[in-house]
């Protein structure tokens, strides 16, 4: 979904309402794909309240209200002002709702399991400091959130307090679990201090919405952006023709990673998987890696044979490479013509050593290897964009920026901004599957850039399904739980036609 600025996609929607199609209707298509999406996330209907302003925003929110409302949610509308100031649009759709409407059960000890506040206080009009009785209700909106695991914000378009072109946020502002972003996604929900108010994007198109005039070249990545590159495979196809990958990983300390990132690339499709490893961490490994890998013991880097492979993925859980190791692995780098994925200690390595990396290198730093990549360890804060666009000054390899909401992008392309997963993923391993995965599709051929958009999205939405299935929380979603529901989050995208 294209990235555009609060000008650019009012101006859009009002050549769609010149052009014939109402605003009427506009708002009841958002809706409908509001609360499908919702319905995905939280497929066990529960409390859903409404938090509805007076103008189109409220209107947004209550007419996704009146759907959860079909589907078996119970639901409560919470608003500020008289209806005699509501918008034509907020009204009708309020007097469309199912009544009653439920009434809070204060003192009955009686709750339900889980709770979803709707926030449609302020829409793309809302600038500047909060009116105190909108602040009050965005107070009580983040009061309730921080009271209970059980309690969850969706926000319409944007979070209210938040400015859609700047990112800054009023000291009130509400914090999001996820963000529903209408036709476009406002550039500034991007910028570094909205992150923690905008929570998961979820894009949500309109039909027929032109945004050829968008000036800004940042995308953010949704499913339906992805959904070619999943096409059906050549009935005649063989394991050699899907891809030999090449794994140089794991130590002593950290044979998990190695494991973990073998595993990985299998199951993103890759024919063939070898995995070499130090001769300490053969005996280990060897019994404990999936049946399909193939394990190759060496003594040192100089005796791992690459000729034979697609891609080669470099790096997880390797530990301390030495200057004499370095030279050894560059020059296995070197002569390598496929695709290589460079992680971790593979990373930090490049980074002592000062390599620049070629255009055919996946680059997939966190924020700390990324540093040391730049050599910004000292440096002051500067935001993410500002190291992306310094590190495609440096190298030619594509990149994935990892963290909350992954940036990939090469030398000359724009930034892709990842829309899925979310803090659940803030534990040890996932970037060992991520550059797994990564180096399965670059194995069956598919771009460095392309298979890490690809790999970005695909390991969010894992996780994604395991948090909306109940399966594991936040807490408690490890790095193998997301490599395990990567073949469901690969169905989706490949089967759907939600975005």
């Amino acid at each position: 979904m294209k990235v555009c600025s609060c000008r650019e996609i009012r101006e859009a929607e009002n050549r769609l309402i010149e052009s014939g199609c109402s605003a009427w209707t506009l708002m009841n298509q958002a809706a409908v794909r509001i609360a499908a999406a919702i319905a995905r996330f939280y497929p066990e209907p529960g409390l859903c309240i409404a938090f509805a302003g007076k103008g189109n925003n409220g209107g947004d929110a209550i007419a996704v209200l009146g759907i959860l409302q079909k589907i078996g949610w119970d639901v409560e509308l919470v608003h500020p002002y008289p209806m005699d100031e509501w918008s034509e649009l907020t009204a009708r759709q309020f007097s469309l709702l199912s009544h009653p409407l439920r009434k809070r059960l204060k003192g009955s000890g009686r709750s339900p399991s889980r709770i979803l506040i709707l926030d449609g206080l302020l829409g793309l009009g809302g600038k500047g400091s909060l009116r105190p009785e909108i602040a009050e209700r965005c107070r009580s909106i983040n009061h309730m959130r921080r009271s209970s695991g059980a309690v969850h914000t969706w926000a319409i378009d944007l979070p209210t307090g938040v400015d859609g072109d700047t990112g800054e946020a009023d000291r009130d502002a509400v914090i999001a679990d996820h963000t529903s972003v209408i036709g476009g996604v406002k550039q500034g929900l991007l910028e570094d201090c909205a992150t923690k108010y905008v929570g998961r994007l979820v894009p949500i198109p309109l039909d027929n919405l032109d945004l050829s005039h968008v000036q800004g070249e940042d995308i953010v990545i949704e499913a339906n952006l992805l959904r070619r590159l999943l096409a059906h495979r050549p009935y005649e196809l063989f394991k050699n023709q899907a891809g030999h990958v090449g794994i140089i990983a794991g130590s002593c300390s950290m044979p998990g990673a190695a494991r973990l990132c073998a595993e990985a690339a299998l199951r993103a499709g890759a024919g063939l998987v070898t995995l070499f490893v130090p001769e300490e961490l053969y005996s280990v490994l060897a019994s404990a890696l999936p049946a399909e890998v193939m394990i190759r013991k060496v003594s040192r880097f100089g005796e791992c044979e690459v000729g034979g492979f697609q891609s080669l993925l470099v790096g997880p859980g390797l530990g301390y490479v030495d200057s004499e190791q370095a030279r050894e692995l560059k020059a296995v780098i070197d002569g390598f013509s496929g695709s290589i994925v460079l992680d971790a200690d593979g990373l930090n390595c490049a980074a002592r050593e000062g390599w620049r990396l070629g255009p055919n290198v996946l680059a997939t730093p966190h924020p700390g290897e990324m540093r040391r990549l730049l050599h910004w360890e000292g440096k002051e804060r500067v935001s993410r964009r500002e190291m992306v666009e310094s590190f495609v000054r440096q190298h030619d390899a594509a990149l994935v920026y990892k963290g909350a909401r992954s940036i990939v992008t090469a030398a000359g392309l724009p930034l892709f901004f990842n829309s899925s997963g979310g803090p659940a993923m803030a534990t040890a391993g996932q970037g060992d599957v991520l550059a797994g995965v990564c180096a399965g599709w670059c194995a069956q051929g598919v771009g460095p850039v392309q298979a890490a958009i690809l790999s970005v999205y695909l390991c969010g939405y894992a996780s994604d399904i395991l948090l909306a299935s109940g399966r594991q929380t936040e807490q408690t979603l490890c790095a193998s739980d997301t490599l395990g529901a990567l073949r469901n989050a690969i169905r989706y995208i490949s089967e759907s036609t939600l975005p």
